[in-house]
């Protein structure tokens, strides 16, 4: 019955007056997908006619799914050797690689797969490989066992670069942070831009290998502008976000998101004012109401939905009030002892969206330590990270575990 069906489809989504076989216009993607199910040489002839035909991509997309069900091997290998390397849309070819990969313990679909890989250099199929080849081989894998698990609110005094190698690979869960301003303020006094930028990568290398897999870093960055050295000196002003995407993917992070913290105008430092007073062209410069956060993954071979059954075994509050944009309007907190706090809202939206409760989360460049007070109070386990001796004093009086 099945096969009078298809045969019905068949004949119902040609033109049965035309001896070439070209399609009616509405021919679909489950018609398709009912040929690709139906095993044959017929059928496996009626799809390779389907591919020579002027489709839409997500059509012939599903085109070459189907033939990579059927069951004629040599025949399948034949097809992608000689349409892989021609000029089609990329998301046709990952479907022809995507084949190569569920066959890939047949030798000739390996080497194949290997030369399409080498063809296209592409970021995509790599990802695909990486995914495959990681589910195919997990249950072969146990995680290494962590020996020093953090129970408490934890203090690393000194540059974090160096003490976090007190911590063992991927106990953290989250971790967000400003980093230090390049040159912008007493305690963050650097040789050059360039050192700056070294010296975050050196602790990027640190947070990664903390990191546990396929879990999320934040950083809170925005341009910074140092004083010009003099009335007759141009100042330098530093596009920070955009140095700081190259250098966390160079430490094995992908990029996900970009939050945007908007500020009350009357909050920032007033740029615009000389314009305002001339109306001069090429003097504008606007009042700058935003921050950066940043929000990459650390690199993992599987989809996010398993770190999410990790944790499923955690309560959490269903009912919480949702920010369904990328733009969140918090006003910047003052604080008489730290000249660029996180504001507290900041820090709950962050937790709340990107930790579970009793997670490990971590601030490598604490400051007067926002990030952990906010932790502990969600149930979260924070280690701070912190060198300025003034900040370690505030914080030691928090009681927090030091190793």
């Amino acid at each position: 019955m099945y096969r009078e069906d298809l045969v019905n489809t068949y004949k119902n989504n040609y033109n049965s007056n035309d001896k070439t076989g070209n399609l009616k216009k509405h021919i679909t993607v489950e018609f398709i997908k009912k040929l690709g199910k139906e095993k044959s040489d017929e059928n496996f002839d009626k799809l390779l006619s389907l591919f020579n035909q002027n489709l839409a991509v997500e059509l012939k997309r599903e085109v070459v799914s189907s033939i990579g069900r059927q069951t004629n091997m040599e025949k399948i290998y034949h097809f992608i050797n000689d349409n892989a390397f021609n000029k089609n849309y990329m998301e046709v070819i990952y479907q022809m690689y995507r084949t190569t990969l569920y066959k890939s313990n047949i030798d000739v679909f390996d080497k194949l797969r290997e030369k399409i890989e080498v063809h296209y250099d592409n970021e995509m199929i790599y990802k695909m490989r990486d995914f495959y080849f990681y589910k195919k081989n997990r249950n072969q894998k146990k995680d290494s066992k962590i020996s020093n698990y953090i129970y408490n609110p934890t203090l690393l005094k000194g540059d974090s670069s160096k003490t976090l190698d007190r911590i063992d690979n991927q106990v953290v869960k989250l971790i967000f942070t400003s980093p230090p301003y390049y040159n912008a303020r007493h305690y963050s006094d650097y040789f050059s831009y360039k050192d700056y930028l070294n010296e975050m990568k050196k602790v990027l290398k640190q947070c990664n290998r903390v990191l546990e897999e396929g879990r999320f870093i934040i950083i809170n960055v925005s341009p910074v502008i140092t004083k010009r050295p003099g009335r007759e000196f141009e100042s330098i002003r530093y596009p920070i976000h955009f140095d700081f995407h190259k250098i966390l993917e160079e430490t094995g992070f992908s990029f996900i998101d970009e939050i945007i913290w908007i500020k009350p105008e009357a909050t920032v430092p007033n740029r615009v004012g000389g314009f305002l007073q001339t109306k001069k062209p090429l003097s504008y410069k606007p009042n700058c109401i935003t921050e950066s956060l940043l929000v990459y993954r650390k690199n993992a071979n599987f989809l996010l939905d398993e770190n999410i059954k990790r944790c499923n075994h955690i309560p959490f509050d269903k009912n919480i009030g949702i920010d369904t944009n990328n733009c969140w309007y918090i006003n910047p907190k003052s604080d008489k002892n730290h000249p660029a706090v996180f504001p507290e809202e900041l820090c709950e939206k962050v937790l709340k969206y990107y930790s579970f409760p009793n997670d490990i989360v971590l601030d490598p460049f604490a400051g007067s330590g926002t990030f952990g007070r906010v932790a502990k109070k969600m149930n979260r386990i924070p280690i701070l990270c912190e060198k300025n001796v003034d900040y370690i004093k505030l914080l030691e009086a928090e009681n927090y575990d030091i190793i």
